[in-house]
């Protein structure tokens, strides 16, 4: 009994090591792919508008990695209402329109200053029904993320599956998908002058890591301003996981 108990107890130990180790793997990867493009002299330099995703393995971690400039995007803090609404609905095809009539009048209630609900959309009572501690901004988003807190945002809607569009033979051709997929993918809340990095970091079975990162120009170096990090869950098998 005491040397099972203290064989599982090793187990544990050693499994809480390799996960730290591969966490900590994972995060020196993003710093050293985002010092890699802190300079016009990138390995991508003149291509950002091709959006192609390439593979570079800083450690011996795989990511994939995309560099777009924001100008594309749709600018969720300054973009007319109509503009908005018509990217929504073209996002959620496969959704019924009153569950997409709900989230596009909730996300315009959140960023307009007023108190006003629209005929579908969501004030500060709502949240406060609901025993949130939070309500609308009533003003521009702060971070892409915050578009999370809106009544009726679901993750897979706000992140997409960017690891579907990336081809499995890993020779970073374009994907056969065109456009955007995803909330994330669709807007933005910078201008042209922004530079994103969408990168990608496969982990065990269908589990894979999504980084965005914005970065900005300072001087002759693009500076990291904002770093989003998520674990998602592929709906397609990876070529590891067919293994």
């Amino acid at each position: 009994y005491l040397t099972g108990d203290y064989l599982a107890h090793n187990r544990e130990k050693s499994a809480i090591c390799s996960t730290s180790w591969n966490v900590e793997k994972g995060s020196q990867a993003i710093n050293s792919v985002m010092e890699l493009f802190a300079t016009d002299a990138s390995p991508l330099s003149g291509q950002e508008e091709e959006s192609k995703w390439l593979a570079l393995s800083p450690g011996g971690v795989k990511v994939w990695i995309k560099v777009e400039k924001e100008k594309e995007r749709i600018n969720m803090n300054s973009a007319p209402d109509p503009d908005i609404r018509e990217k929504i609905l073209e996002l959620m095809t496969d959704d019924n329109e009153e569950r997409a009539d709900k989230l596009i009048d909730a996300i315009l209630d959140w960023r307009d200053p007023d108190n006003l609900t629209r005929l579908h959309g969501a004030e500060s009572e709502y949240y406060e029904n609901q025993g949130l501690p939070y309500g609308p901004g009533n003003g521009p988003f702060k971070a892409l993320t915050e578009l999370l807190l809106v009544r009726g945002m679901t993750t897979e809607l706000f992140w997409g599956d960017p690891l579907a569009s990336i081809n499995e033979k890993g020779d970073g051709e374009k994907s056969e998908e065109s456009g955007p997929v995803s909330i994330s993918d669709a807007f933005t809340l910078f201008d042209g002058s922004v530079k994103r990095l969408t990168m990608v970091i496969r982990g065990r079975g269908n589990a894979y890591d999504l980084v965005l990162a914005f970065l900005r120009k300072r001087g002759v170096r693009w500076q990291p301003f904002q770093v989003y990090r998520t674990t998602l869950i592929s709906s397609m098998r990876t070529q590891e996981a067919k293994h």
